[in-house]
């Protein structure tokens, strides 16, 4: 059951960016310093569901260079009585410009069974190119490539606060939406369907929804696709609520457990 933290920030919300300009964001920032969102993970077998792991996002002010920037960590860990089968211990972050949220400075340390990856990416938007530094279990002499980014290049974890400020009101169902992404020193096209509209049940509360569809990168668990089903609130605060997708071996579902100190 190698359920890596690197799905996971898939899972939750790495499926909306636009690589071009017609995208619109908020003029309000969907977000605040101080804000914590804590997740349960499962993974199922058949009819068998089981609380696997856990991941938290957190949001936070750094000043770097004398400048004020936000800085979002994402920690997931395994379930202690399954570190025997899996241990999980990752973390994700991501320094910000707190009003365009361009990544300034990306940094990956993840250990997942064993098999560790440590990512270091500096991002120089003026000269649209990107300074990576990585490391892996199985090839562990440092690896440094400069790699050209666009104008709505982000790393995992800033995707995911900037697509909390899209304006999903421009958008019909069965709609496309091209998205780029860095990840381990690559950069990647893919995209994502709108569905629209839904309500969904959680923890003895209903959601009003927004539901998307992306296309996944394939790996060692998931298949190319368009299998991931993500809700997202349909409200000013734009907090995933739950993600679904099927893996090579059974069903992974994340789950919103716990949300403070929320923006609205």
């Amino acid at each position: 059951m190698k359920i890596k933290f690197s799905t996971i920030i898939f899972l939750i919300l790495i499926t909306y960016s636009n690589l071009n300009s017609q995208i619109t964001v908020q003029t309000t920032k969907a977000f605040k310093t101080g804000e914590v969102l804590e997740y349960d993970v499962y993974y199922s077998w058949g009819l068998i569901w089981v609380n696997a792991g856990y991941v938290k996002f957190s949001v936070k002010e750094d000043i770097v260079n004398n400048k004020t920037l936000f800085h979002f960590i994402g920690e997931g860990n395994s379930k202690k009585n399954w570190d025997w089968f899996f241990k999980v211990r990752d973390k994700y972050e991501s320094y910000n410009d707190t009003s365009t949220l361009r990544p300034f400075k990306y940094i990956r340390n993840s250990n997942d069974g064993g098999e560790w990856v440590y990512n270091d990416v500096t991002f120089d938007f003026k000269n649209k190119s990107a300074v990576g530094y990585l490391k892996t279990k199985k090839e562990p002499a440092l690896k440094t490539d400069t790699l050209k980014i666009k104008a709505n290049t982000f790393d995992a974890m800033s995707m995911i606060y900037y697509a909390r400020c899209l304006d999903f009101d421009l958008y019909k169902p069965n709609d496309e939406i091209p998205i780029s992404i860095l990840l381990d020193n690559k950069v990647y096209d893919r995209k994502i369907t709108y569905l629209g509209k839904e309500k969904i049940f959680i923890n003895t509360r209903t959601y009003k929804c927004i539901k998307f569809k992306p296309t996944l990168i394939p790996g060692s668990i998931f298949k190319e696709g368009d299998a991931m089903t993500v809700w997202v609130t349909d409200d000013k605060n734009r907090v995933p609520v739950k993600v679904e997708t099927p893996i090579i071996i059974g069903t992974v579902q994340v789950y919103l457990k716990k949300a403070s100190g929320l923006k609205y």
